[in-house]
Parts: structure tokens; sequence; C-alpha cells
């Protein structure tokens, strides 16, 4: 694209891009999501917005502890613990993106906080469907059911995806680019999670003369 061209003109002797020609990692698995992600100028874009997606994470799971807690009068939310711990996972996450520390522990330590991140966001939609859906003869006023209904069958099919990958992953040895394909398909399909919610809620009217 044209503003990469410009950005190149002024900042040639750092721009590093990932690779030298258009890709498509979530059908062919090209490179990897670091390897795009690390390089200026893709890191101040890639990492600035991932810094608002983590406070937009920590608004997102406060937001719905306050509708059980104050609406369903429910205190043990444990979507809330999870969703918060996921968030401060996927921080430490970015926070580490791109380091070149060429350390086997650091390493290690890299691959334990993206896997926490993984699992602490799984149960904690696993965990906020489950009282949404239990719950949703109470919540009907406010929230449409029928979006409830497709969050169910949403984290149905996540888990299982989530069995079958670590299934492979254990007893096969993936190429790269099969790894590359699920690592980039699978997160995107995480942040559906989200956009189904953007749509769950009703817009109440209210009386202003009540």
């Amino acid at each position: 694209p044209f503003w990469y061209e410009s950005v190149a003109k002024l900042k040639s002797s750092k721009l590093k891009l990932g690779t030298s020609k258009p890709v498509n990692p979530f059908i062919y698995g090209e490179t990897s999501i670091s390897n795009i992600a690390k390089r200026f100028p893709i890191n101040l874009i890639f990492k600035s917005f991932l810094y608002v997606s983590v406070i937009l994470m920590l608004m997102y799971w406060r937001s719905y502890n306050y509708l059980f807690d104050k609406i369903l009068i429910q205190k043990r939310n444990y979507f809330y613990y999870f969703g918060i711990a996921s968030a401060i996972f996927l921080f430490f996450h970015v926070f580490f993106l791109g380091s070149e520390i060429d350390n086997e522990i650091f390493q290690k330590l890299r691959r334990l906080i993206i896997i926490l991140f993984i699992l602490n966001e799984l149960f904690a939609q696993i965990s906020l469907t489950k009282q949404l859906y239990l719950n949703s003869s109470k919540l009907s006023q406010y929230c449409y059911l029928s979006i409830i209904k497709l969050k169910v069958l949403f984290i149905c099919v996540v888990v299982i995806s989530s069995v079958i990958v670590i299934l492979l992953l254990i007893f096969y040895d993936l190429s790269s680019r099969v790894d590359y394909i699920l690592e980039w398909n699978y997160f995107l399909g995480l942040l559906f999670y989200y956009l189904l919610s953007s749509v769950m809620l009703k817009r109440l009217k209210y009386d202003v003369n009540s």
C-alpha cells in the first residue's frame, strides 16, 4: 500500500516488514502473528491497539460483573476473575511481544503467559455463557435470548475445536504452516464472542415522564 511506501521513504533504515510479498496467513499460514507484529512500523500500530484491547476487556468483564451483581444479585461471578486474569496475561504478552531476549527461561515464560491468557479467556467465556443461559428468563428484558443461545453454540464449537487442536498438537508433528493457520484463526474465533456481545443487549427505552 502507498502509505507503506511513504513510511519506507521516511524510515528506510528502520523499516523491517515480516514479508516482502502479500500474504494471507489465515488460509495459507505463510507467517506467524509474532513475525508480522514485532517489526517496525507494524509493532507500533499492533501493540497500541492491543493495549487498548486490554482496557476494553477489563471494562467488558467489569460491566458483566456489575450486571450480575446489581440486577441478578449474584456475588460469586467466576467469569469476572477469569476475564480479568485473561486481560492481565494479554497485557504481559503484548509487553514482551517483539523482545529479542535469547533465553530459554524467558521463551518458556512467554509461552506460559500466552497459554494462561487462552485458558483464562476460554474459562471466562464458558462461565459467562453458562450464567447467561441459566438466567436467560430473568435477562429477557435486557438481552436477546436468541443471541444467548448462539453464544452457547459458539462456546460448544470452541471447546470441541480446542480439544481437537490440543490432540493434534500432542500426537502429530504439524508443519509450521498448519501451526500458523491454527494460530491466526483460533485468536480470530475468540474475538467473535465479543462481537456477539455487542448485539446481545437490548436498547432499553425509558419514559422520561415516569
